[in-house]
């Protein structure tokens, strides 16, 4: 199935990009949940970020961290490339934001100056 021209799929991003991380998740999981093949793994490492992005705005970082780590051990055979999204540039930005959250932890205090990324279309 070509996924770059589903309606959910590109709501699902746009979601993303606007920090509707909840939402995305929502989306993103009726995909996930209809898909059978090797897009299955590839849709849940991007639901569990969006989750995590979640459980910041929540006031969560624990869950957070654990939920990138989980979704971008998924997306990681999928770079640098996969269905038009740019997951290196996507998985840099996580793996900064993990690197200062892990940090912020370590030394019990908030994160700061986390840059949320936003997922990167290539046509």
């Amino acid at each position: 199935m070509s996924y770059e021209n589903d309606p959910r799929f590109l709501k699902g991003i746009e979601e993303f990009n606007q920090q509707l991380f909840f939402e995305c998740h929502e989306t993103l999981e009726e995909l996930w949940l209809e898909e059978r093949g090797e897009e299955r793994q590839f849709f849940q490492g991007i639901i569990q970020i969006a989750a995590g992005y979640y459980k910041l705005q929540q006031g969560v970082p624990a869950g957070a961290v654990k939920l990138s780590r989980t979704g971008l051990e998924k997306l990681a055979a999928y770079q640098p490339v996969y269905l038009g999204i740019n997951v290196e540039a996507l998985m840099q930005s996580v793996h900064l934001n993990l690197a200062k959250l892990e940090s912020a932890q370590q030394h019990g205090k908030p994160a700061a100056d986390l840059e949320i990324p936003s997922i990167q279309l290539i046509c």
